[in-house]
């Protein structure tokens, strides 16, 4: 990570900081105070600025990356469909590209109740890319997941159902120590 990169995650820390220094931190019902915390990082640094840092195709390559630990910082349901429209536009690109691609998730924070608090934008996503539009189903080379929780077999109970089965086949697990599940 370059110091710009850190620059703008410091920034979104202090934020989020103040956000709770200000109204304190919830610690039951926090689903709304998380989602007033991110429309306030989102309206300070730009929608597109955070989108473009957590959604993007590394360079020269068919891999779309997506990063959950930024994501968690900014998303709210009224941005779920602009969201998922990037992913997609961004999978287009590389299927245009390359005639197929493989998507990246950091997935290092994620938990049970984020599964929960962020289903509806996987499922508008999925709708969209993996379950109606098999053609993209079929051009995914491989998803690979990141910094899976110990969780994992809690939260793919919420979330695998969803999925395309082909897609399902096609997902490779990696714990924190970057070893293949």
């Amino acid at each position: 990570m370059n110091s710009q990169e850190n620059s703008f995650l410091d920034r979104i820390n202090e934020l989020t900081n103040k956000y709770y220094e200000e109204n304190g931190k919830n610690t039951i019902f926090k689903k709304k105070q998380k989602f007033e915390c991110a429309t306030t990082v989102m309206d300070t640094l730009g929608f597109d600025n955070l989108l473009n840092k957590t959604i993007y195709i590394i360079s020269d390559t068919n891999r779309v990356f997506i990063d959950y630990t930024l994501f968690k910082l900014f998303a709210t349901p009224e941005t779920y469909t602009r969201i998922a429209d990037e992913a997609i536009n961004l999978i287009r690109v590389c299927v245009e590209k390359y005639g197929n691609y493989e998507t990246h998730v950091n997935l290092d924070t994620f938990t049970v109740s984020a599964a929960e608090r962020y289903k509806h934008i996987i499922n508008i996503f999925l709708n969209k890319c993996l379950v109606y539009n098999s053609e993209y189903s079929e051009k995914l080379i491989k998803l690979y997941i990141y910094n899976t929780p110990k969780t994992f077999n809690v939260i793919s109970n919420i979330l695998l159902p969803l999925f395309d089965p082909v897609v399902k086949n096609k997902i490779l697990l990696f714990d924190k120590n970057n070893k293949l599940i």
